[in-house]
């Protein structure tokens, strides 16, 4: 199989396994949630879009996870062009040829370290992204609060607090 037909597999393979997501029940969705500590954070993570699936903001998820694998197939795809052309030249016969092939095995190598910064800044978008999805929940949790307090004479207490 080709390295480019690899990829492809490769990628299509990410994205049925993020598609399932959509699928899962409500009730088994929050019973995955309080019996594990895998939040949408980490799952963001691993797989840039995946937390955002995960909390319901399904635009920005498939943004985010599109964008991160165009990256990653562009960086295999030039990765691929930049070896072949490496080759080229380690078998070149003359020095011209040589020189041309080395000069477009550095040009596919800088546009490959630049598609890796930009996968790297998608991937820093999107975790920036989940820490303030996350942390404006619970922000939302900590506006109400209930307290139940027990002393030391078995009394008990009950405190509501709202904060604004």
């Amino acid at each position: 199989m080709k390295r480019s037909n690899k990829a492809v597999v490769f990628l299509l393979t990410i994205i049925f396994l993020c598609i399932s997501c959509f699928g899962q029940n409500e009730k088994e969705e929050k019973q995955s949630r309080i019996g594990s500590n895998f939040t949408s954070l980490h799952k963001s993570l691993l797989i840039p879009g995946w937390g955002q699936i995960e909390e319901k903001r399904y635009i920005e998820g498939i943004i985010f996870l599109s964008a991160e694998i165009f990256s990653i197939y562009k960086i295999l795809k030039l990765d691929h062009t930049g070896n072949y052309y490496y080759d080229r030249y380690k078998k070149a016969d003359n020095v011209d040829d040589a020189v041309k092939y080395r000069e477009l095995t550095e040009k596919y190598d800088t546009k490959r370290n630049k598609f890796i910064l930009v996968a790297a800044g998608i991937w820093t978008i999107n975790l920036i992204d989940m820490y303030l999805i996350t942390n404006k929940k619970e922000k939302k949790k900590e506006k109400l609060k209930l307290k139940v307090i027990c002393n030391e004479n078995k009394n008990l207490a009950l405190t509501i607090s709202y904060s604004f």
